[in-house]
């Protein structure tokens, strides 16, 4: 009766643990650590949640491996390509701001 009784449970759940990760990225910076270790902590916990959502709001948990190996690797293409328009186009604008 208990799994009738709340089909969202693992929605409220879910929601929550991300309510609590996004809470501790927030306070992470005010924690003074060392900036590579910011980096790789905000990091990891952004692919803890990316890997919540897309399993639970997405319901990749329930297909087959190969929906979810095309939808991180899609994800993956999309990062790489971000990340390469962005290092360029930061670079010229702290290179403006230098001046």
């Amino acid at each position: 009766m208990s799994d009738s009784a709340s089909p969202y449970r693992v929605y409220w759940v879910t929601w929550v643990i991300l309510l609590v990760i996004t809470v501790a990225m927030l306070a992470a910076e005010s924690l003074h650590m060392p900036r590579w270790f910011l980096v790789v902590f905000l990091l990891a916990f952004m692919m803890v949640k990316a890997v919540m959502i897309g399993g639970n709001f997405m319901h990749l948990r329930y297909e087959r491996r190969n929906l979810s190996l095309m939808v991180a690797s899609g994800i993956l293409v999309t990062s790489l390509i971000l990340y390469g328009f962005i290092t360029r186009e930061s670079r010229h604008v702290l290179d403006l701001t230098a001046r």
